[in-house]
This record gives C-alpha cells, sequence and structure tokens, in this order.
C-alpha cells in the first residue's frame, strides 16, 4: 500500500491539536469555534475539509451521533453508545462486553485491521429516570 502524504498546514495542525487534546467528542461547529481563537480567519469550510482529510488519513475517529457527525482521537477497543432519550455519547470498553479483537482475530484467521461498534439504546440514568406508571396499561384502565 503506498502511503500517503499529507500536506501539513496550520489550519490542519490547529484542527488536530483540538481534536486530539479533548476528551469528548467534538462536533464540526465547536471544532470551528475552538480554531477561531488561534486561526480568526479561519472558514467553516475549511474546517470540514480538513476534518475529512484528517479523518480519511485515519488520524481521527468519526463517530456519528443522532444527525451530527463527531470528532474524536482514536481509542483503540472503544465502543460508541448513544442515548435515544437524552441523546448523550458515551464511550464503553469492548472488555467491558468481554470482546477481544485479537482473540477474535485468531479464531476467525481474519487479520483485523480495524472494528467499530456503535451502539444505541437507553442509558442507565434515562432508565432510572422512567416514572414507576409508564410500563404497558392494562386494558381498560385510562393512564394517570
Amino acid at each position: 500500500m503506498a502511503e500517503s502524504i499529507v500536506r501539513w498546514t496550520k489550519q490542519m495542525k490547529t484542527i488536530m491539536d483540538i481534536v486530539h487534546s479533548s476528551n469528548v467528542h467534538l462536533t464540526a461547529d465547536e471544532i470551528f469555534l475552538e480554531s477561531k481563537k488561534t486561526l480568526p480567519n479561519i472558514s467553516l469550510g475549511t474546517v470540514y475539509r480538513n476534518l475529512k482529510r484528517l479523518s480519511a488519513e485515519g488520524l481521527i475517529s468519526v463517530v456519528p451521533k443522532g444527525q451530527v457527525n463527531t470528532f474524536s482521537k482514536h481509542h483503540d477497543g472503544i465502543a460508541h453508545f448513544e442515548c435515544d432519550k437524552c441523546h448523550k455519547l458515551f464511550c464503553v470498553a469492548y472488555a467491558d462486553f468481554g470482546l477481544n479483537i485479537s482473540e477474535m482475530s485468531k479464531k476467525s484467521g481474519f487479520h483485523i485491521r480495524k472494528c467499530l461498534l456503535s451502539m444505541s439504546g437507553t442509558c442507565r440514568e434515562c432508565v432510572q429516570k422512567r416514572p414507576a406508571d409508564s410500563g404497558p396499561q392494562k386494558p381498560g384502565k385510562p393512564s394517570k
């Protein structure tokens, strides 16, 4: 496989630094606002183009959150879970599910280069917030 050559611009480096210094997933708009602090003349289009290049080069991760993509540094062995209720995005270690990528690779005979796991459902907090009477209604009984 041929090596790709990325021309490092100050805009690309700034965007990469913002993504890699964050402990949360950032949207392109959040990255744009943060980059304006150092590069006041940067445009949103430049941010999008550079995010696309950085993700295509495998230098950052793209994680969908609802209808929006978020960007983060790579987290090997991490699955993403989005809550359908509060829309929070959680990172969960594969090991928490008993997933071991190298074991899967050995058993399957595949050389697994990348494993992406995205899940959605209801997070623990939202499950606990659920009102006690929100379960299925009995026929003929009006809801409170």
